[in-house]
């Protein structure tokens, strides 16, 4: 972790991946069958014919949770998960009643949590790091003096002041090639 204040804790881009990577991993073994998970299949038996329940939520699941995992869209992708995993969770303890499966519903309350966690703030160059996909750097302007053909960097010292006069002249002057070519 980083400390960016003293009032507020700042998670490093290795940090934040790492967490990333790790809840996801839950949710995409779970989905793929390798461990007892979160299942949408509550939520998507109510809306969708038997045959197509099931591979539905394990399709969304996996989805969903492959994207938090290489971090494209990764806030509406944690939200959504978070949000179809809590009201599936809700669905079953519903079903099951609540001092049965509360445990389990409670499980899933701590991993809605942790995926919110995955898009806490970060400082500005971990979050252009923190994504599979690169963003291009932006780029700073220089300013340079008046008449400068190289783009060479001038100190404010030395840029000449101009007169109103000259600087209509030059706007005008620009504005002349501009709509003639």
């Amino acid at each position: 972790m980083k400390n960016a204040s003293g009032t507020r804790v700042v998670l490093s881009a290795t940090a934040q991946n790492l967490l990333r990577i790790t809840i996801a991993s839950y949710f995409l073994a779970g989905a793929i069958g390798l461990i007892p998970g979160s299942s949408l299949l509550p939520l998507t038996a109510r809306v969708l014919p038997p045959e197509l329940a099931g591979p539905v939520a394990t399709f969304s699941v996996f989805g969903l949770s492959y994207l938090v995992m290489i971090g494209v869209w990764l806030r509406g992708a944690a939200l959504t998960l978070g949000l179809l995993t809590f009201w599936a969770s809700y669905l079953r303890m519903l079903e099951l009643g609540l001092d049965e499966d509360l445990g389990t519903f409670w499980r899933d309350l701590a991993l809605i949590a942790a995926l919110m966690l995955t898009y806490a703030e970060t400082d500005s160059e971990s979050v252009r790091r923190r994504s599979i996909v690169r963003r291009p750097r932006p780029r700073r302007i220089h300013p340079r003096r008046l008449g400068d053909e190289n783009g060479a960097r001038g100190d404010a010292k030395e840029t000449e002041k101009l007169s109103i006069e000259e600087m209509e002249r030059l706007f005008h002057e620009d504005f002349e090639n501009a709509r003639s070519g």
